[in-house]
């Protein structure tokens, strides 16, 4: 909103004063009546406090319609309505409209906006220039290296994809083929066993004879069962020591745990989600708020392939920064498998202590290598760091 001079509600009396013999006259100025102007003084008279038109040089009191430069606001860079040629309704309009963005400058205060806005201009249009230069340089750029990498994609992916494809084939084919092998030699021994123990006891009755075959069909189901126990958790790997978030809303924990996954393969082993082969995850055992320590966090994947690209790079997990550090990964074993696991630990241990080794059993880490009938256990020695947090402890 411009600022002029607000008009009186009604005109005020002027005041006269006399002057004595020896006191030299003072120029006073009292509010003009509506409609008519008061000149400035002449030379050599000294002025009012009231400020004067820059353009006619009348005094702009209550009653004059006059505009005050909004740039510099100076008393002396006032200007009546009649030299801006603006009519008395439109006058009114700016002064007393407070949304009204119209702006009154003075002659030098207008020079100096015009310019600045003509250097703002010119640096303006020069920075967009040079911006619009860089950007143009910055696609070709992006444009080069896509092709390159389309081209290179094009290649490469598609050789590694048959590559992944007929691995994965020719796996499942000899998978396939040595359970129905095995199948077959097992359903084949226990059947020569079963004949040999029928033909040379000719004393068995029918229900002897029907107790074997069961526990025989026990065994071999039992066997079917842990080979099937085996085959499934082959998908599965279990992290330990992740924060458990405390929910009582499953959906919530359950949320969290996906989340931490994700991102555990995307961060650390470079697998993106899309292509992560997660079926599902949850923890292992009852939930109880009263302990510190997480629950073990099992993961499902769509393929034996999927968990491997995993644990076939853990040693990406050494220099890890949280809030992936501290956690470990495992296989998931079945109960047959840890107690094998356990049993071989145990009697390489025994092995150790009775064959006359100076060294203690706790200068080395046991560790179970290997698959079914070709796990062994292997002693790596301890760093002596290592040893001296176990003697401490």
């Amino acid at each position: 909103m411009v600022k002029g001079k607000g008009q009186p509600a009604k005109s005020q009396t002027a005041k006269k004063s006399t002057a004595g013999n020896n006191r030299q006259p003072t120029a006073t100025v009292s509010p003009a009546q509506p409609g008519i102007k008061v000149k400035a003084p002449k030379p050599g008279v000294q002025a009012p406090s009231v400020p004067s038109c820059s353009a006619c040089g009348i005094y702009i009191t209550d009653d004059v319609k006059a505009l005050q430069c909004d740039r510099c606001q100076s008393n002396d860079r006032w200007k009546c309505a009649d030299c801006l040629n603006i009519p008395p309704e439109m006058y009114d309009h700016l002064v007393s409209d407070p949304n009204c963005s119209l702006r009154w400058f003075c002659i030098k205060c207008d020079k100096s906006a015009m310019d600045i806005a003509n250097t703002t201009h010119d640096h303006g249009s020069e920075k967009l220039d040079n911006l619009i230069g860089l950007v143009e340089k910055l696609l070709d750029k992006v444009a080069a290296v896509d092709e390159k990498m389309k081209d290179k994609c094009d290649v490469e992916t598609v050789k590694h994809l048959e590559t992944r494809i007929g691995t994965l084939e020719d796996r499942a084919l000899q998978t396939e083929q040595d359970i129905g092998s095995k199948l077959s030699s097992l359903e084949l021994k226990l059947q020569q066993q079963l004949d040999d123990r029928v033909s040379k006891s000719t004393v068995c009755d029918r229900r002897e004879e029907l107790g074997i075959q069961e526990r025989v069909q026990m065994e071999v189901d039992k066997k079917l069962d842990q080979d099937k126990d085996i085959e499934r958790r082959k998908r599965n790997l279990i992290i330990y020591r992740v924060a458990e978030v405390n929910s009582d809303i499953a959906a919530d924990r359950n949320a969290s745990d996906l989340a931490f996954i994700t991102e555990l393969l995307d961060t650390v082993f470079q697998i993106q989600p899309d292509s992560s082969g997660i079926v599902k995850s949850f923890r292992l055992g009852r939930r109880d708020s009263t302990k510190d320590s997480p629950r073990p966090l099992l993961v499902e994947f769509d393929s034996h392939e999927a968990k491997e690209r995993v644990m076939s790079n853990l040693t990406k997990l050494k220099n890890v920064k949280a809030p992936f550090k501290g956690i470990s990964l495992a296989h998931d074993m079945s109960p047959w498998q840890r107690t094998e696991m356990k049993r071989l630990v145990e009697q390489a241990k025994h092995e150790h202590t009775t064959s006359n080794n100076a060294e203690s059993v706790e200068n080395f880490y046991f560790r179970v290598v290997g698959s079914g009938s070709r796990m062994r256990v292997i002693k790596i020695r301890k760093q002596s760091r290592d040893i001296n947090t176990v003697a401490a402890s």
